[in-house]
């Protein structure tokens, strides 16, 4: 990951400690993180970013916010650039309704808080 465009990342969450946490061991791991405590402030970091020539390589985002959820900034960002892979956190044991939702086109799903190990696993996979 030499390219610092790779190295990008949007999180996502309405709650302050989720989004300190997952910084903190971002930045530690050497990412440039951008932090959105709303699901409107992370779709217009996401296509400024995008306006602006500086992509985000990966977007973290919560699914249950208040206002414009996870399942409206993963499809805002999957309209925008296919291609941006999208981990999805959620605090629900299950995140959609097979029955009723159609499935998120996300990259991963991870239960809230995620691990350092699932968190970094995802995000290589997401990476390569």
């Amino acid at each position: 990951m030499s390219d610092p465009l790779l190295k990008r990342v949007l999180v996502v969450d309405d709650d302050p400690l989720i989004t300190k946490s997952l910084s903190g061991v971002l930045e530690t791991d050497g990412y440039a993180v951008t932090i959105a405590s709303d699901g409107r402030t992370a779709i217009d970091a996401f296509q400024n970013a995008l306006r602006d020539d500086v992509p985000f390589a990966v977007v973290i985002t919560d699914l249950g916010m208040h206002g414009i959820d996870g399942r409206q900034v993963v499809n805002a960002v999957k309209t925008a650039s296919p291609a941006t892979p999208v981990i999805l956190l959620t605090g629900w044991g299950q995140w959609f309704d097979a029955g009723t939702e159609v499935p998120l086109p996300v990259n991963c799903v991870l239960a809230k808080p995620p691990s350092l190990v699932e968190l970094r696993r995802a995000l290589a996979q997401c990476l390569a």
